[in-house]
């Protein structure tokens, strides 16, 4: 029999315990980890699905950036988050409504809102917007925090309309973390053009944390193959970003090693 809390009590409930497969940590874990963006599904909706992958996931954020300021109530919010959490999942707004805020000149008042409304933190992204002067943008890191909220960034452009320079990147990405940004996205147009262009900047970038601190957005342009050849890449404690409710199981079987779209790697 089994010691309790040992590996093999852990997964003694399940439906075949008596065979191997590539696990991830439990939560809460800063590799192998997956955030989920979701545009604000129905609560009955998120529920099932959380029946089933509450474990894969760690963070979900609500990328229905019309809906959080123009339809969906701060009650429902209040609930969802209040969902979200009793599954274990953390839960924070997409980054658009900051940048929306930030051209309003709204942004302390945005931060209040996440806060009150329950959310565990806010991205500061700024891929569609002019980017912030640099000690405004450290003050504002700043102000999140003081307020309880976690901060993650983001690098790189969706439009792919300024260059990606990788040395300043790995500057910004060293700045963001000695002020203590929890975790860094990588945009997906960004990764999509070093893996045709400059896999070797990836490669870079990659070793600067990405067990701990970076997060792989996969996206909506074939996030499922973008998934198999980062984890084949870069291993399976990778963390990702950006992936769609329909892609999290998928994703999770790729990272691992038996999903078709990674070769059944982990059967060889």
């Amino acid at each position: 029999m089994a010691e309790p809390g040992s590996t093999a009590s852990c997964y003694a409930h399940m439906a075949f315990p008596m065979i191997e497969v590539p696990r991830i940590p439990p939560k809460p874990r800063r590799h192998s980890m997956l955030l989920m963006s979701e545009v604000g599904i129905p609560l009955r909706v998120t529920e099932d699905l959380l029946e089933i992958a509450a474990p894969l996931i760690d963070y979900a954020k609500i990328t229905d950036h019309v809906g959080l300021s123009d339809r969906l109530t701060a009650d429902w919010i209040r609930r969802k988050v209040a969902l979200y959490n009793s599954f274990g999942v953390k839960v924070l707004p997409g980054g658009i409504p900051f940048q929306l805020a930030a051209q309003q000149g709204k942004v302390s008042a945005y931060f209040k809102a996440v806060r009150d409304l329950g959310f565990a933190g806010v991205e500061m992204s700024e891929d569609t917007m002019e980017p912030l002067e640099p000690k405004h943008r450290d003050d504002l890191v700043a102000e999140a925090q003081a307020l309880g909220l976690e901060v993650m960034t983001e690098m790189g452009r969706k439009n792919l309309d300024r260059p990606f320079e990788v040395e300043e990147i790995i500057e910004q990405i060293h700045h963001d973390i000695s002020i203590g940004v929890s975790h860094i996205y990588l945009e997906s147009s960004e990764i999509q053009e070093l893996f045709d262009t400059d896999p070797t900047s990836l490669d870079r970038l990659a070793a600067l944390g990405k067990n701990e601190l970076l997060l792989f957005e996969l996206g909506l342009n074939q996030p499922q193959e973008k998934a198999a050849w980062l984890a084949e890449r870069y291993g399976t404690e990778i963390n990702f970003a950006s992936v769609a409710p329909v892609d999290v199981v998928p994703v999770d079987a790729i990272r691992r090693g038996i999903h078709r779209k990674a070769g059944f790697r982990a059967m060889i």
